[in-house]
């Protein structure tokens, strides 16, 4: 006599699964997504909004509704968890480990803002345009006060000199930077960058200014907790090879993600929000994550 199998529907997501055990109520995927929601201590609202929103929509991303992987926590399109306003608990929302990245602590506004603003500097040129952000920590901690390269001030007339970087006149003997090009330049040596790339950089700041590398804004030097903050930015990821100024916010959105990839996204994720058009995944060159940054 053939063993009837006897299908259940899950409670999570509402498919027909086969159960292992008599008792188990989830599919595989959703047991591990209510373990996971488990071990975080939702709240139990919460974990009702996220079931009923799996069960109406399935693992898709809230933002994007990108399909999410369950299973490869390694990849950047695993299912996290994301707070939809950054530290509030009262609404939880799933998304990719790599927009959870590039959202970091932006409201969802702010988010759509800023994608839009640099998918049109990108494709048009169109300048990009800063904004206040509402609940933005600082990713840069206050650094420590850093040592000019040669001795600055003296008990002795002090005459006008040029800083050798931004142009900017100083008062200092012999000094051969103002004090926040001095600040920039002990930066760069603390990295122990290669000397070419530590050159091109200095370079790039004699000709250009503190300028963002990718959108030409201009960038906070006094401030570490705002996100237009510079920040030394590896062009590729983990290669010193060339170092480029961006701020705070874009470093943090660029993440481990290429130039080429950086702007893609940007752009998908721009016409998605705009047109309606599916994101598509692509491959990427340097992001994986042995454990995806989860912001709840």
């Amino acid at each position: 006599m053939k063993k009837i199998i006897r299908h259940r529907e899950c409670l999570g997501c509402g498919r027909k699964f086969i159960p292992v055990y008599s008792h188990t109520e989830y599919c595989p995927t959703c047991a591990g997504f209510a373990i996971r929601m488990a071990a975080k201590k939702l709240p139990s609202e919460v974990v009702k909004e996220l079931w009923d929103y799996v069960h109406r929509h399935g693992y898709v991303c809230y933002y994007t509704h990108m399909e999410l992987d369950m299973d490869d926590r390694h990849s950047p399109w695993y299912c996290v968890f994301d707070h939809w306003k950054p530290r509030d608990s009262s609404k939880i929302v799933i998304t990719s480990s790599l927009l959870n990245e590039m959202k970091s602590n932006l409201l969802e506004e702010e988010f759509w803002y800023i994608i839009i603003a640099l998918a049109e500097h990108r494709r048009r040129g169109t300048p990009f345009k800063k904004i206040k952000l509402a609940c933005w920590p600082g990713h840069v901690m206050p650094e420590k006060n850093a040592v000019a390269l040669g001795p600055q001030g003296s008990k002795a007339i002090k005459p006008i000199y040029k800083c050798s970087l931004c142009g900017k006149r100083i008062l200092a003997y012999n000094a051969k930077y103002c004090p926040q090009c001095a600040k920039f330049v002990a930066r760069l040596h603390s990295k122990n960058l290669p000397p070419e790339t530590i050159t091109a950089t200095l370079d790039y700041v004699r000709k250009r200014g503190f300028i963002c590398y990718y959108t030409d804004i201009k960038l906070v030097l006094d401030d570490p907790s705002s996100p237009w903050y510079y920040v030394l930015d590896h062009w590729i990821p983990q290669d010193p090879g060339k170092i480029v100024l961006t701020c705070d916010l874009f470093n943090v959105m660029k993440s481990d993600l290429t130039e080429k990839e950086f702007w893609y996204f940007i752009e998908a994720f721009a016409d998605y929000k705009l047109k309606g058009k599916k994101v598509c995944r692509k491959k990427l060159s340097y992001f994986w994550r042995l454990f995806p940054v989860e912001d709840c």
